[in-house]
């Protein structure tokens, strides 16, 4: 995945996010693992020149507890 987003930032440098809103319905957590689940939602800019694009998505986002207690993105799913 970071070589992906090495070459996408590479291929757009003036890529930029301007709003990220997620909302969560609802949250299960399971020992050291945690699945949130909700509708995602964003606005970005390709490039300093171009409009605005808005996106909504449904997804889930399955996190797993670190060793200090955070918690760390292990799979985000968005359809």
């Amino acid at each position: 995945m970071g070589s992906a987003y090495a070459k996408f930032r590479a291929e757009h440098p003036d890529f930029q996010v301007l709003k990220y809103a997620p909302l969560i319905n609802e949250i299960g957590i399971v020992d050291e693992w945690a699945i949130e689940a909700g509708d995602f939602g964003g606005t970005f800019k390709m490039s300093a020149k171009d409009e605005p694009v808005a996106v909504r998505s449904k997804g889930m986002r399955l996190l797993k507890r670190q060793q200090d207690g955070s918690w760390k993105f292990a799979m985000v799913g968005l359809k």
